[in-house]
């Protein structure tokens, strides 16, 4: 079977697909085990994402099969208070990197995660941070991204706009 996908910013139209994906991945690491669970988590996610995405506090990048939403991730945009590595304290936390197992070694995530990264630069954010699984890490390590505890970062330079390393 023939696949061509687009990865593309997601809108508000998305939002059910990107919800979808959530669940799938919640799902996966044991987070959700009931449907009572989900249905919580579904509509928390909506109301979340819904304001969220209007406000530009998070932005969600996703590959489409067709119509069909097969990868996401998205980035939650927040400033802190100002720190030696980061004057400005704009930063973004990555989260929900996830492709339907159908879809999975196409280099997808990779894809997405550089247009998460194209769009940190362009909101001058200087750090990004995330939790990764242990299957996800090596794509992070590729990019830059460092270990430091529980946690992954990747700082961008700010005269340059590139990634630290």
């Amino acid at each position: 079977m023939a696949y061509t996908y687009r990865i593309e910013k997601a809108t508000l139209s998305d939002l059910q697909g990107i919800i979808s994906l959530r669940v799938e991945l919640l799902k996966e690491v044991n987070e959700i085990k009931t449907f009572e669970e989900e249905n919580k988590v579904i509509e928390a996610t909506e109301s979340y994402l819904t304001e969220a995405m209007e406000k530009r506090e998070f932005v969600s990048f996703v590959a489409k099969d067709g119509e069909e939403i097969v990868s996401v991730s998205g980035l939650s945009f927040f400033t802190r208070p100002p720190y030696l590595e980061n004057l400005k304290g704009k930063e973004a936390y990555l989260l929900n990197m996830y492709t339907l197992p159908s879809h999975r070694k196409r280099g997808l995530a990779r894809k997405i995660l550089q247009e998460c990264m194209k769009e940190c630069q362009k909101s001058e954010v200087k750090r990004v941070w995330l939790h990764a699984s242990q299957a996800g890490e090596p794509l992070y390590k590729s990019i830059g991204f460092q270990s430091k505890g529980s946690e992954m970062e990747l700082f961008f330079h700010e005269s340059e706009g590139k990634i630290n390393k």
